[in-house]
């Protein structure tokens, strides 16, 4: 559907510079556009704003860059510090989907993304599921903690890709561990470059992005809150509104408009497409990263 990329190797002279940027670029665009559902300026949700997202992606910057520490530590010492601050669950997908990519651009700098990753992954032991589950635990996310077979508030002494390849098929950040993050690489980061190509327009990109990820990809948050009625739902609003945005001329003002009215009826049933705006926010860190890709 989209053009493939090779990610190359990064000039390892910049590369935690350009990393930490690229992530809080990330970030800081992802409340400035207008993603229905989501929190972003000026549309809070009732107990989180914009702010705290901004705060929760400086504070989890102290250890996410670091080069001595496994994945599952990476992980928990981010979140670890962004909860002393944000005592609400900002961004555990964001780092849980951001995390493995700049673990393998620091930790395999000297191969191309997708080996890097291949070998973080590979590399995963039980210490790295525990220390992810009690990242998890400090959050205490809904629906993300408990299943028939695991519970992440027992620590499970098993190996990370085994807990992912059981939680993939309830939960779209686990099935990035065991596909190769293939939703982010192969899907979000063409899909963007696609619509920045035709538009121009960065902000523009995002919103369309984050639609075709949520029609294509119904949001595994919203399943597990509502069920696969509500989320299948979700991405037939977000196919029809592409429809209209895209075979006919879009005007930024009437785009918004449209996009606000649908984030008005989700924030208003609950409905949150986070795990789509996860994939968004780790798609354009890579974006940022190979800009000349």
């Amino acid at each position: 559907m989209y053009k493939s990329i090779n990610y190359p190797e990064i000039d390892s002279g910049a590369k935690y510079a350009l990393l930490k940027d690229a992530y809080l670029f990330a970030c800081m665009k992802d409340i400035e556009v207008i993603k229905p559902g989501n929190v972003y300026i000026n549309a809070p949700h009732e107990d989180t704003d914009s702010d705290d997202y901004l705060k929760s992606s400086e504070h989890s910057c102290k250890h996410l860059f670091l080069e001595d520490l496994n994945l599952g530590n990476r992980i928990f010492l981010s979140i670890e510090e962004t909860s002393k601050f944000i005592k609400k669950n900002t961004n555990l997908g964001i780092i849980l989907t951001c995390a493995p990519l700049i673990h393998s651009l620091i930790c395999y700098k000297e191969y191309p993304l997708k080996k890097g990753l291949s070998l973080t992954l590979e590399n995963t032991t039980s210490a790295d599921t525990i220390a992810i589950c009690q990242a998890i635990n400090l959050v205490n996310p809904g629906g993300l903690g408990e299943s028939k077979q695991y519970d992440t508030r027992t620590l499970p002494d098993i190996g990370l890709l085994e807990i992912m390849k059981y939680s993939s098929k309830y939960d779209r950040i686990a099935y990035q561990y065991t596909n190769m993050f293939k939703d982010v690489l192969d899907f979000v980061v063409p899909c963007l470059n696609s619509y920045q190509n035709r538009y121009k327009s960065l902000s523009l990109s995002l919103s369309l992005t984050f639609l075709d990820i949520l029609r294509n990809i119904p949001d595994s948050h919203i399943q597990r809150k509502f069920g696969h009625k509500i989320a299948k739902k979700t991405s037939n609003q977000a196919n029809d509104l592409l429809k209209i945005l895209v075979t006919e001329r879009i005007n930024q003002d009437s785009f918004n408009k449209r996009l606000r009215e649908l984030d008005y009826e989700y924030k208003k049933q609950g409905i949150n497409p986070g795990t789509t705006a996860d994939l968004l926010v780790a798609g354009l860190m890579i974006k940022k990263i190979f800009k000349d890709t």
